[in-house]
């Protein structure tokens, strides 16, 4: 198994993109997912399935690309573990085409799809004389509408057409949708109304908006439009308040009350 290799320890600390791919046998997808691979053509299809990985580049940061060929109709398992999904049918086969479908229902009883980026896929391979194309254009774009609209690519695992970007696209969904997750619970935190918050230094910043950095989140955001604004108050009304404050028998002092950096 991949997942205990030495090589798979070692990739530990580059951001992982996890990828499944659904369909049934007669859908293509095993070929696909050993074309990008390998670069090479294998007409078998994979009844059980496989796990694979691939170092890549989405916007200038290395990914470790986590595929999972599934063997079966996606599971409770197979729906927590994935990043994104990419579906598959074969142009000549009207099984598979409705298999996709079936899938997706299946996907949306485990998972919040809201949450899923997804590709569909239309393989050409298994098109010949004696096997026709039975699936037009437009049907295979109604189910990427039906697919909550996701992209739809028809590819040829024998010559490579249009495999690199399946792959590609689905990783910069992945990538798109973490930043923009980021985005929504990073900078929105207010800060602590303290008239000395203004001189925190980044290493008491919490750690976690470290690694959202790291992780595509883009630099600091910079705060100081979001700090509350000071009265300015004059040395002559300072003045009188001292003054107004010597004169009371017992001066109490209040602290202000900080409240701790949890964001």
């Amino acid at each position: 198994s991949f997942v205990n290799s030495q090589e798979w320890t070692l990739s530990r600390s580059v951001p992982e993109l996890k990828v499944g791919i659904v369909g049934n046998l007669s859908s293509g997808k095993s070929a696909l997912v050993h074309r990008y691979l390998t670069g090479t053509y294998v007409q078998e299809e994979s009844p059980e399935g496989g796990r694979f990985k691939k170092e890549i580049v989405v916007d200038g940061q290395s990914y470790l690309l986590l595929i999972r060929d599934e063997g079966g109709p996606p599971e409770l398992q197979f729906a927590a573990w994935v990043d994104a999904v990419v579906f598959v049918f074969s142009l000549e086969d009207e099984i598979s085409f409705q298999t996709v479908y079936n899938y997706y229902l299946r996907l949306c009883s485990y998972r919040n799809t809201a949450e899923v980026p997804m590709v569909l896929v239309g393989t050409q391979d298994a098109i010949s004389a004696t096997n026709p194309r039975v699936i037009d254009d437009s049907r295979a774009r109604k189910l990427s509408n039906d697919l909550k609209r996701c992209t739809y690519y028809e590819t040829c695992a024998t010559y490579g057409l249009n495999v690199e970007r399946v792959f590609q696209d689905v990783a910069q969904k992945v990538v798109a949708l973490r930043k923009k997750q980021q985005l929504s619970i990073g900078p929105c935190k207010s800060l602590p109304n303290s008239p000395s918050h203004s001189s925190v230094s980044a290493a008491s910043i919490p750690s976690v908006h470290i690694n959202q950095a790291t992780n595509g989140g883009g630099a600091f955001s910079d705060y100081s439009s979001s700090v509350p604004s000071t009265p300015s108050i004059s040395q002559r009304e300072l003045r009188i308040e001292t003054i107004a404050a010597s004169n009371t028998p017992t001066p109490i002092r209040k602290q202000s009350k900080r409240r701790s950096n949890i964001f």
